[in-house]
């Protein structure tokens, strides 16, 4: 009887946690942080949402790309999708993104990840197989370069700042950290001179 009640309780909890999970799916995950920290990682986490909003509804007013391993087709997709969002941001600066405050407190955690005592290991990680001695200028709305390999951004770096959503990601290019679009290859938004 214990049992049956114990069995009974634990498939009661597991059907609440199945109606309460899926509202939180697609939150992305913000560090603990508080007071001031935390107002300014929810108005990072809006605009995010924002551009997201754009993005997914620009990609609605294109043709579906039907599931296939053609490279060309894709990319002539991701280019078109980069093209339309670029068209639909055309006012879209340095700043929209990561404002003055949010950058000040990113700038505030990148220096104390890359000063701290996982420095050694922050820029190992972010140390290119391949460097290249070009110096890149990245802007807004500018497509990834295809020549610049894609940085790891160091997972001790990445639990500080909030968790975006699959369709953004931090990347870091020389010392700016960038902020791209996973799907179009565009840059959304950039700190310069990010990294010490």
């Amino acid at each position: 009887m214990k049992r049956r009640n114990r069995v009974t309780r634990l498939i009661g909890w597991l059907s609440v946690f199945a109606v309460v999970t899926p509202g939180f799916a697609g939150q992305p995950r913000v560090p603990q942080a508080s007071g001031e920290d935390a107002r300014v990682f929810k108005i990072f986490t809006a605009r995010v949402q924002e551009y997201v909003k754009l993005q997914k509804n620009v990609e609605a007013s294109l043709p579906a790309l039907k599931p296939t391993n053609d490279a060309a087709r894709i990319a002539e997709h991701e280019h078109a999708l980069a093209r339309k969002i670029v068209q639909a941001r055309s006012g879209a600066g340095q700043g929209d993104i990561f404002t003055d405050e949010v950058t000040r407190q990113f700038r505030r955690i990148i220096r104390g990840e890359f000063q701290g005592p996982n420095a050694l290991q922050a820029r190992r990680t972010i140390r290119p197989d391949n460097p290249s001695k070009a110096v890149v200028r990245l802007h807004v709305n500018d497509v990834y370069p295809e020549n610049i390999p894609l940085t790891t951004t160091p997972p001790t770096l990445l639990s500080k700042l909030p968790e975006l959503p699959k369709e953004l990601a931090y990347r870091i290019v020389g010392r700016d950290l960038t902020l791209k679009d996973t799907k179009a290859g565009l840059i959304v938004d950039l700190i310069p001179n990010a990294i010490p």
